[in-house]
């Protein structure tokens, strides 16, 4: 077969094979989760300074000064009195929904609390919250765990998604 041929039947193949119809383009794709919303209101309300409780399901950890932040995945953070390392003391529990990690600067924790930043400041000392202020929407609202945006599920401003849960 001579070189003009083949590279005939090579450009015919290729022509042809964009009639070819690879994926049905009218498929409509569905989440298999439906969102968990809160009202602004409730979600906003939702942050609390708890008692000390045992550490479950830990993330990062951060030190600041005699301090450690302990992360609990999704939920807060456990602060602890470490200036004895060999026994660190449970003084109470940063509880924020959502929270997966912190920054400090001087005395103000920085926490991202699902779409907003809040900037909080305590004293451990009398283990109150003295002030917090919040950024809202600095954040994006949570995807679908089977990778859904949040716009495909209409979610109105007013609301927050909080996690999802599978259809039935």
């Amino acid at each position: 077969m001579t070189m003009k041929k083949q590279l005939f039947l090579l450009i015919s193949l290729i022509s042809l094979q964009s009639c070819i119809h690879w994926e049905d383009d009218d498929v409509v794709y569905e989440s298999n989760y439906n969102p968990i919303v809160q009202t602004r209101e409730v979600f906003e309300n939702s942050i609390e300074l708890q008692s000390a409780r045992p550490v479950s399901n830990a993330g990062k950890i951060y030190v600041k000064d005699q301090f450690l932040f302990i992360n609990e995945k999704e939920e807060g953070f456990h602060i602890y009195n470490n200036q004895d390392p060999e026994n660190p003391e449970a003084i109470s529990f940063l509880k924020v929904p959502g929270a997966t990690d912190l920054a400090i600067r001087g005395n103000t924790i920085f926490v991202h609390h699902y779409v907003d930043l809040l900037s909080i400041e305590l004293n451990l000392i009398t283990n109150e919250i003295l002030t917090m202020t919040r950024t809202s929407d600095v954040f994006p609202q949570l995807n679908s765990p089977d990778g859904f945006e949040a716009a495909y599920f209409d979610v109105s401003a007013d609301k927050i998604i909080v996690g999802y849960e599978p259809k039935n």
